[in-house]
This record gives C-alpha cells, sequence and structure tokens, in this order.
C-alpha cells in the first residue's frame, strides 16, 4: 500500500507481552556458548551412565517443507531463500531418560533473522500430530525453547533463560535436550549444560526441533560423539570461561551477543532503546521504544533519534515503521553513525552530518551525506507501510547489511567504522517508529505477521509484492496479466488534487470551498469490478457529502462540472440516499445515507455483466440502483460538501464476506447502533471503528476485510457503554490461518467519538484493560499472564464474553463458563472493544444477557453492594425555572412536563453549555392524541439568547423550530434549522421516531459546533458557530409531553 492510503491513531505504542503463538524470531539476549565441559558424561552416556543406543532418527512426519536424509538422521528446509517457517520435525521415538538428543546446525543462509528453534519437547505423537507453521504453535504438553525464552504450550514460562538461540551463528554448533528421570527438561549447547529449563514433563516426550529463519539444515549427533574434543577446543577458542568461572552463579540475564565477557566495555547486558537526547521535534515514549515526530502535519525534520549504546557485531537493530503521514515527500532513513550521541550536536536531517555517518535513504546508501550507492536494494521504498519492518547489522568483518521485513537487502558497505550507533531520521512522512525486541513474543508475532505480508503472493493494499523470479515467470506462462490498478485521473475538478500515486483525492482547501471536487477513475471499470474508497477527512462546515457513480465520460476529455448531478448525459450518481441519472432523481429512499457517512467509512460502486448498476456503503450492498447501464463506463467520485478527501481501496473480500446471504444480513441497514426506536439496551457494533474493518447486519457483525493480505487496523467498539452485570458476548464465525496472533478483546473508558483507532489495541495507552492470548493488560502493558483462558487457541463458534460487574471487576466468559476476575478497579463507564487481529476475521454479537451479577444484589453483604449513585447534576443539567407557559417544572429542576395543549413548552437549560459538555434527557411520557398533527415528536437546539438567562415566557413562539434571532438553532425530525430557515435535511435519526425511555441529547464541542446525541449515540455536527453564550433549548412539542434530566 502506499504510504498516504492508511490512517492511524497517534497514541504511543505499547509493545504486547503475551506470549500469543508466533512464527517470527529475531534476535535477543545471547551470551558466550563456550561450554567448559562440565557436565559432559551426560552428553556421553547420558545421566543415567547406560551404555550408547543406537543413533537417533527423526520422525518420517515433518513439516511440509522438510525433506530428511541420510537414514532420517538429517533435516532440511525447502526453499529457504523464500520461505522462513514450516520446518518443524521431531525426533522418531520418545526420548529416553537422562539421554541427551543433539543436533548440529550444518547450514545456515543469511536472507532472514532468527534461527533454530530446537531445546523442546512434546508429549504429542509424531504420528498423530496436525503439524503447525512453528514450534511455538504446538500445543497438548510441550515445552519450547525460543531464543531466550521458554513456553509450555505457547504460554511463557521464562523469558531470560540459556544463550539465545537465535544467536548461533559461528561455525556449526550442537544443542541437545535431556528428560530426566525426574521430569525435568535441560539444554544443552556445545556441550554445556545450561541446566533446568522446565520440570513437571511426563514420561513419555519426542524432541523437538523447528528449522527456522537462518537454520536451513540440522543432522542428528549420535549420542557418543556429542561433545567430541574438536568441537569442545572450537567453542574454547571463542571465549570458554574458565573453570572458576563456570562454577560461578549464573547471572538473571544475559548479554546480547557471543562476544567474551572481557570484551569492549559498550558489550553491557543494557536492553537496546532510544538514547534521551534526541531531535528537537522527537517525542520517546513506552520506555524509550517508540520515538515520535511532533507537530508532523506542520514540520518535516528535526526528528532524528539515536540507540543509547553502541551496537555489538552481529546485533540486530530493527525498528517497525508505526504512523505515517502523506503530506511530504520523502520518509524513513536509517544507519549508523560513530558519533556519541550524548556529545552530538543534533542535525535537522541525517544528511547534513558531514563524517562517520552511513544511511540507508530510498533504495540508495548515503556516507557522510553523499552518495555512494545508487540502487542499493529493490525495494521500492516508497511501498513500505505502516507495520513493515527495517532493519540492519553491523557484522563482524566491518560489512553493514540492511533487512526490509525480515529478508536481507545484502552488503551495503565494507567500510563500517568499529563502534556504531544505530540511527533513525523521521523524516517527511515517517512519523513515528518503535525498536523491535525479538525476545519480546508480541514484537515477534507483530514482525512475523509483517513478513507474510510482504511475502504475500496476492500482496497488499497498494502494495504489490514481487513473487521470487522463478514463480512469477511461472506465473506470467500460465495467467494473462491483471488489469492496471485502479487510481484517479490526473485530470480532476478546479479544487480537487489528485495525491498518493493517483490513489487518493482530496480538496486542499476544503473549508474554503463545497463543490469542483469532481474525480474520475483513469481507466474504465471491468464487468463486475467493484470500485471502492474510503472516507479519510471530512469537515463539518457544509451540508452534504460525498457522491459517488459512473459515467459514460473519458476523463481526459471531459469538461468537469462543479458537481456531477449538473451533467445531463451517461451518468448514473448515488447522493444522500437517492440515486439520480443524468442530473434528474430516478430512485428515492435507496439504501444508506451518503450524508451520514464518517471518516474511516466506505462506499462503492460495481456494475454487474447484466447491465445493473450496485452500490455498496461499508462493504454492505444496497441493492440495484440502475439498469441497462452500458459497459466500459468509468467510476466517479463528487468530494462535495462536507468529503474532503477518500483513498482508493482494493475489493478484497469485503463483498464476498458482506454479501454472503448470511442469517440477518439486510440490505441498507446502516452500521451503527439500533434505531431509537428499538430498545435502548441493544448493544451493537459503532460506526466508528479501524480502517480494516467493516460493520454490517445491521451493527450485529464486524468483520476485517482483505483478511489474507491485512492482519490488524480492525479495532471495532460498542455503541453505548455497558451496564453493570451486562454481558457482551461475541461469537467468532471466520478464521484464516495466515496470521500469528488472533483476537484481542477488553473494555476501554474512551468513548468512541475520542478514540483515535490505532493499529491494534495494545497501542491504546490509557483508560483501556484487555486479554491478548492469556495476558491481562492495561493501557498496553502486561499486568498478569497464564489469565485461565487464552483467546489465540479459540476456533470458530468460540463464544467470547466480556462483563464489568457492580464491584467494579472485568470477567471474560467463554462459550459462556465464567473465568473469573480478569482486572478490579474499572470505572463506572466502560465500552466493549475488541480487535479483529491476525486469524480472527468476523465476529457477531449472540445478544446473550449472560449469569446474573451477583454483586449487583442488595443482599449479597456489603462488600457487594451497587456503587452509590452519581451525585446531582451539575448547573447546567437542570431546567431554568423561566419556561413556557404550558410547562410545570418538577423538583430542583430535574423534570418537565406539558401540562396543557400541545405547544408552548419550552424548557432551557440553567446556565450555559460548555464545550465538550452533553445536557442529556429521557422521554418519560406521550400523547397519542397529537400523533400526526406536529412536525417533530420532540425538538432540541442551542438558543442564543441572552448571556446570563432565557427570555421571560410571553415572547416565547408555539414550536422552537420557528425561532429567529437572536441566532437559534433547532433539530425538527430530520431537518436543522437555523434561525427558522432549514439549513440541513436527513441529519441524524429523526425524532418523531423516538419514543418512552429513549434519551435525547445536546453536545457542545470543543470547536463550537453542536451534535444531537440520541441513545449515547453522536449523531455528528448539526451546526457549527455556535456562540460561546448558548443555552440548550428544548420544546415538548406534539406527542411528548414530559422529560427528565
Amino acid at each position: 500500500m502506499a504510504w498516504g492510503a492508511r490512517r492511524v491513531a497517534k497514541t504511543s505504542r505499547k509493545s504486547r507481552e503475551s506470549v500469543a503463538p508466533a512464527a517470527g524470531r529475531g534476535a535477543g539476549r545471547a551470551r558466550s556458548d563456550g561450554g567448559s565441559g562440565a557436565r559432559r558424561g551426560a552428553c556421553s552416556g547420558g545421566a543415567s551412565g547406560g551404555a550408547p543406543g543406537p543413533p537417533p532418527e527423526l520422525h518420517p512426519r515433518c513439516g511440509r517443507l522438510v525433506s530428511l536424509s541420510q537414514g532420517g538422521r538429517s533435516a532440511a528446509r525447502a526453499q529457504p531463500g523464500q520461505e522462513f517457517n514450516h520446518g518443524l520435525v521431531l525426533s522418531r521415538e520418545p526420548l529416553r531418560p537422562g539421554r541427551v538428543f543433539t543436533v548440529r546446525i550444518d547450514r545456515k543462509v543469511n536472507s532472514w533473522s532468527g534461527s533454530i528453534e530446537v531445546g523442546g519437547v512434546t508429549a504429542l505423537d509424531p504420528a498423530e500430530l496436525d503439524f503447525p507453521s512453528s514450534a511455538t504453535g504446538l500445543r497438548g504438553g510441550s515445552w519450547v525453547v525460543s531464543g531466550c525464552s521458554v513456553l509450555r504450550d505457547g504460554r511463557s514460562l521464562r523469558e531470560d533463560f540459556g544463550p539465545d538461540l537465535d544467536a548461533l551463528a559461528r561455525g556449526r554448533p550442537t544443542v541437545g535436550v535431556q528428560a530426566t528421570a525426574g521430569g525435568e527438561l535441560r539444554l544443552w549447547v556445545n556441550g554445556r549444560d545450561w541446566g533446568v529449563a522446565a520440570a513437571g514433563l511426563p514420561p513419555r516426550v519426542w524432541a523437538v526441533v523447528d528449522l527456522y529463519g537462518k537454520c536451513t539444515q540440522v543432522t542428528v549427533v549420535p549420542p557418543e560423539v556429542a561433545p567430541v574434543a574438536t568441537e569442545m577446543a572450537a567453542v574454547a577458542t571463542e571465549g570458554t570461561p574458565s573453570p572458576a568461572a563456570a562454577a560461578a552463579p549464573r547471572p538473571d540475564k544475559f548479554p546480547d551477543s557471543l562476544e567474551p565477557p572481557g570484551g569492549a566495555p559498550s558489550l553491557t547486558n543494557e536492553a537496546l532503546l532510544f538514547h534521551e537526547k534526541c531531535g528537537a521535534l522527537i517525542k520517546l515514549s513506552n520506555g524509550h521504544k517508540t520515538a515520535e515526530r511532533r507537530r508532523p502535519l506542520d514540520e518535516f525534520n528535526n526528528g532524528v533519534v539515536l540507540t543509547n549504546r553502541p551496537l555489538r557485531d552481529g546485533e540486530m537493530f530493527e525498528i517497525r515503521i508505526d504512523k505515517l503521514v502523506d503530506k511530504w515527500s520523502g520518509s524513513i532513513e536509517i544507519g549508523v553513525t560513530a558519533h556519541n550521541p550524548n556529545s552530538l550536536e543534533y542535525p535537522a536531517t541525517m544528511t547534513n552530518l558531514r563524517s562517520g555517518t552511513i544511511m540507508m535513504s530510498g533504495c540508495g546508501i548515503l556516507t557522510n551525506g553523499k552518495g555512494t550507492r545508487r540502487e542499493y536494494c529493490e525495494f521500492a521504498w516508497t511501498s513500505l507501510q505502516e507495520g513493515d519492518h527495517i532493519g540492519l547489522t553491523r557484522k563482524a568483518n566491518n560489512a553493514l547489511h540492511f533487512y526490509i521485513n525480515g529478508v536481507d537487502q545484502g552488503v551495503a558497505t565494507t567500510l563500517t567504522p568499529q563502534q556504531v550507533y544505530g540511527v533513525v531520521d523521521l523524516y517527511g512522512m515517517a512519523v513515528k517508529v518503535t525498536i523491535v525486541h525479538n525476545h519480546n513474543h508480541s514484537d515477534r508475532l507483530r514482525r512475523n505477521n509483517a513478513i507474510l505480508r510482504a511475502l504475500s503472493p496476492e500482496g497488499t493494499l497498494g502494495t504489490p509484492r514481487r513473487p521470487p523470479p522463478a514463480a512469477a515467470a511461472a506465473t506470467a506462462a500460465t495467467n494473462p496479466a491483471p488489469p492496471p490498478r485502479l487510481l484517479f485521473h490526473p485530470n480532476c475538478g478546479q479544487k480537487a488534487a489528485v495525491v498518493n500515486e493517483g490513489r487518493t483525492a482530496l480538496r486542499p482547501h476544503a473549508t474554503d470551498d463545497f463543490n469542483h471536487g469532481v474525480v474520475l477513475s483513469a481507466r474504465p471499470l471491468g464487468d463486475n469490478e467493484l470500485f471502492q474508497v474510503r472516507l479519510d477527512k471530512m469537515v463539518d462546515k457544509w451540508a452534504g457529502s460525498i457522491e459517488i457513480g459512473v459515467t459514460t465520460h473519458n476523463p481526459a476529455y471531459l469538461q468537469l462540472p462543479s458537481t456531477m448531478t449538473n451533467l445531463r448525459s451517461g451518468t448514473w450518481m448515488m447522493t444522500g440516499n437517492g440515486v439520480m441519472h443524468n442530473g434528474t432523481t430516478v430512485l428515492d429512499e435507496y439504501g444508506h445515507n451518503l450524508d451520514r457517512l464518517k471518516a474511516g467509512d466506505t462506499v462503492g460502486v460495481v456494475r454487474r455483466d447484466d447491465g445493473t448498476l450496485h452500490f455498496f456503503v461499508n462493504g454492505a450492498p444496497q441493492g440495484p440502483a440502475a439498469w441497462n447501464v452500458p459497459p466500459n463506463v468509468y467510476a466517479v467520485v463528487d468530494l462535495y460538501g462536507q468529503a474532503a478527501q477518500a483513498t482508493i481501496v482494493e475489493e478484497g473480500e469485503v463483498a464476498a464476506l458482506c454479501g454472503d446471504g448470511s442469517e440477518g444480513d439486510s440490505v441498507g441497514d446502516s452500521p451503527e447502533s439500533g434505531s431509537p426506536g428499538t430498545s435502548p439496551s441493544d448493544l451493537r457494533f459503532h460506526r466508528l471503528h479501524g480502517a480494516n474493518a467493516v460493520i454490517t447486519n445491521g451493527g450485529r457483525t464486524a468483520l476485517r476485510q482483505n483478511c489474507r493480505s491485512e492482519f490488524n487496523d480492525a479495532i471495532v467498539i460498542s455503541n453505548r457503554a455497558l451496564r453493570d452485570g451486562e454481558l457482551f458476548e461475541i461469537v467468532i464465525q471466520k478464521m484464516v490461518d495466515r496470521w500469528s496472533g488472533s483476537i484481542e478483546a477488553g473494555v476501554t473508558a474512551i468513548r468512541p467519538e475520542d478514540l483515535e483507532f490505532p493499529n491494534t489495541m495494545t497501542d491504546i495507552d490509557y483508560d483501556t484493560w484487555m486479554l491478548s492470548g492469556t495476558a491481562i493488560m492495561q493501557d498496553g502493558n502486561t499486568m498478569r499472564n497464564n489469565y485461565g483462558c487464552d483467546l489465540d487457541a479459540l476456533g470458530t463458534g468460540a463464544r467470547i464474553g466480556m462483563m464489568r460487574t457492580g464491584g467494579g471487576d472485568l470477567r471474560y466468559f467463554i462459550d459462556g463458563t465464567d473465568q473469573g476476575v480478569a482486572c478490579s478497579g474499572l470505572p463506572p463507564e466502560v465500552y466493549a472493544v475488541v480487535d479483529l487481529y491476525g486469524q480472527c476475521v468476523q465476529v457477531s454479537l449472540t445478544g446473550a444477557t449472560g449469569p446474573a451479577d451477583n454483586s449487583l444484589n442488595p443482599g449479597a453483604g456489603p462488600e457487594k453492594a451497587p456503587p452509590p449513585s452519581p451525585g446531582p447534576p451539575g448547573p447546567c443539567q437542570r431546567f431554568h425555572g423561566r419556561c413556557g407557559q404550558n410547562v410545570a417544572l418538577a423538583a430542583e429542576g430535574l423534570g418537565a412536563a406539558r401540562v396543557a395543549g400541545y405547544c408552548h413548552g419550552l424548557v432551557f437549560s440553567r446556565s450555559h453549555l460548555r464545550p465538550g459538555e452533553l445536557f442529556e434527557v429521557r422521554i418519560e411520557a406521550l400523547d397519542e392524541r397529537w400523533a400526526g398533527v406536529c412536525e417533530g415528536g420532540a425538538e432540541s437546539g442551542v438558543s442564543l439568547t441572552c448571556p446570563r438567562a432565557p427570555p421571560a415566557p410571553p415572547p416565547f413562539p408555539p414550536p422552537c423550530w420557528t425561532c429567529r434571532p437572536p441566532p437559534t438553532w433547532a433539530v425538527s425530525g430530520a431537518e436543522v434549522r437555523h434561525n427558522g430557515a432549514q439549513v440541513r435535511h436527513n441529519y441524524g435519526v429523526s425524532l418523531d421516531r423516538l419514543t418512552v425511555g429513549n434519551r435525547l441529547g445536546v453536545r457542545r464541542g470543543a470547536d463550537d459546533s453542536m451534535h444531537l446525541v440520541v441513545d449515547g449515540q453522536d449523531m455528528g455536527p448539526a451546526a457549527t458557530g455556535v456562540a460561546k453564550n448558548a443555552f440548550v433549548a428544548l420544546d415538548l412539542y406534539g406527542r411528548v409531553t414530559a422529560v427528565s434530566i
């Protein structure tokens, strides 16, 4: 995907400490792998001292890319330059107690980071095992040493055990596992016993070896020759500790390389982070793992940041791109510098530094600010997207290598200084990055998914990924070339601009102009080809919004009109909720109202091969809109009114998922909460969501589009806060086996309108509690591991429920079974939030009410008493004493009722409405005698009458919406009126549909806009430019006779 095509939140990214099964492995902490020779007898004969048995073999059943040779003693991974996993092998027979099962690493490749994952055992019989892609995916009694972590059934037991297996890079090292008679798992590296990795093993286990990443071939070493003298001598030359050192207590943590402990002073256990001294606009967070450039839309440089210490030989410095903007040219630069960050005077950009600096910029290499290699890599630098990984390593021979999504780009230079710091320049489009620590399971999981996306043969949104040359040739020989990608034509409206390589169109001055924003596709649409755009940016100033359709006119020769509805030939457009042909309305009340779309929503059009025209809103088909449409029509988008920017998105799987005819799928259903006429207890998914999420089925179903090329950006949230003891339950309906990790679920105190949806839930760094795998997290940080359930282990059909109890506890329910308290101390108003991450593609609400919450029972004792009622409302949250002549106010101004007639029911807030404040009432009574007499059952607005109090009752007009100056804004039915004149129609939910129990409110925005809120659902801005001294006015008109605050 091109960089500007995605929109993400500006929140700080927090690394997940969950232990979801991951395939991606990288370099983490390690120590010298020299052995002291202690316990040598255990290698040769086992702890029991028995005679050596026959040479062990590998089981013939293995991972799908593994081939065996030498009578089952050697295993190799096929296509090592193109595939990095599916290399799992097991021993042919269960391990004998005390015997060491040892393999020698025979062959490695430099294309990947990460390496072998031996040091594991499993109780699963390989003859019946369904082999996962990596050893960390084993369940059912499996223990695996991965990097420097020990996992049981995918859950972390230890994070700092032994040497880092990923760092075994010299010679032909050996790695062995030993299952003792006492049920202990011991790890052996180069003949040295590293102690007990885990305990409690069953008596019958098989050895596990995973040919992962760099490791492509191993051979089983017979027990009697495992610690041969030549291997031990080779190890000794690489820094074997003395016997005294071997006898010393083992340190808690190990250094990050295989260098001897007496090396340079820079070789410390210190984690690789960003240095606290950095560029003028850099903000560090996440324990100095994350760097972000402030004011990214105003400033494009001064974003240089260095590592906190020099890089070690062979150490991987890798970052993940978290956020990009599409305003600037140029982007991220990464490299090394010999300058110490403590003494460096930071330049505006690293290309200004004229000494000791090597940077990768674009596809070239710059040395001291001058180009030394023009075409270093073939990867299109501008095609990097959020979530991609860039890394580098300085080899012991002074060669500098760069990596993109785990793939080695080759030698950039052989003249790297001896001591260098990693450096990143957050320049131009690059805004935010995070250092990846590959001993962290969350970082490795996300890194693995990024690699899978990069290797995807079908590519990603906007990013055509190159298959291997052989595969590309085979594909070209058998399949015709696909049509060119859909882009916008450069010939566009006077006030429009096409950017982002033709994928994005915008009105640069959207607050000054509302029309002349017409853009067309660069080529005609094919039959059944979906043209779909995502609304990226909206403005509140104008009425009306995006319009979409098709035209027979070629954009290269078309004199573009101010709006497409002015074109009188060969044009079909969906505008609002109607369809127009050549400027004339042919369908009324068609589908979802486009004027109600928000930023992040999608709208599409397709011409079927039978000549019918269909529109889609958020992936949901709206039904046939026109017939006999000719072929070879161009797609057209009119960025009108509030619509300021839109980006073309690929069809992916939206149509297949949304239009599959599943139960409950309804054409034209709004992707919002249920209508106000329904019970306010109905939970739905909110209309606001992550960029790759789609809400359908009337707000009951959420799915991730393009699920085989995108694995994140699919957060969804409930349409209202959960009530105490209320169960929010979903069922997993669809999964894919492509990614690592799966669904994440929790609650947040952030209102949907205030949430800037990040890539993943773990990036929400305040007021959020969640379950990721088996880890309970708060604000992106792990609170506890090994909770009662594992979300990564759930499959299709599993139900996940969340409940906030009256005591403020968060509980999870799996298939209706309470998993216990996950965390406590939650605030009283929280929203359910779900991340359709990785393997999880689609979920639906079950509508289950769940078990009773005993904490709501007053008889349960004082410790489970319900929370105290909220305090009295503030000054604005009462009715003013001056009101319409037919109104009677309740005690303390908390209620109002119309006692006569059908009008003269005006009531006001007691004080001005402050920015961000919500004035909300509940409808308590209706009088059906007046049904059909009035324009609206209830009306609400902001009345600018006087700075201190509303006027006396006599001048009040009968209905609020007929008010003349002083300035008044009112909503009547679905119309917005200003000083009695209609300025907007089809706004929000019609107030005529409200009934007893519905809630109606007015919120004043920080930008002086007026928002109507129905049952907690913000209908969007109804008016702008509201003065500071505005009161809320409510008209108890017609059917509505009583309300309460």
